[in-house]
């Protein structure tokens, strides 16, 4: 009995260390902005182009996935969702890139 007590544990750790985690198979958008000059206002259209690409082509993909059944007749929800999300995640000098080239473009409220 106490030999199994004192094995338990470590059998169980040795299947834990064993252990990978599985790969994600949830749909990701990405945008890269590393190679824009966001200090130029080519550079900021450029990445909102990229954003609104992003949006878009992962809303083409999964919108039916990730918009809830209430909102399936707002056409704007995954894109701005999306796009809320991807902004999010810049660094803030970027975000701020992105919030000029919005403002650079004349683009107000749901449009991308």
């Amino acid at each position: 009995m106490r030999t199994t007590l004192f094995f338990t544990p470590a059998i169980l750790l040795g299947a834990c260390a064993g252990w990978t985690p599985a790969i994600s198979s949830e749909p990701a958008a990405r945008v890269q902005y590393g190679d824009l000059a966001l200090d130029r206002a080519e550079g900021r259209a450029a990445l909102r182009d990229r954003v609104a690409t992003a949006a878009t082509d992962y809303c083409a993909r999964h919108e039916r996935e990730v918009t809830p059944d209430a909102l399936r007749n707002d056409n704007f929800y995954c894109r701005e969702r999306l796009r809320d999300t991807l902004v999010a995640e810049m660094p803030s000098n970027v975000r701020r890139a992105y919030a000029e080239a919005l403002r650079e473009a004349g683009i107000r409220g749901r449009r991308l």
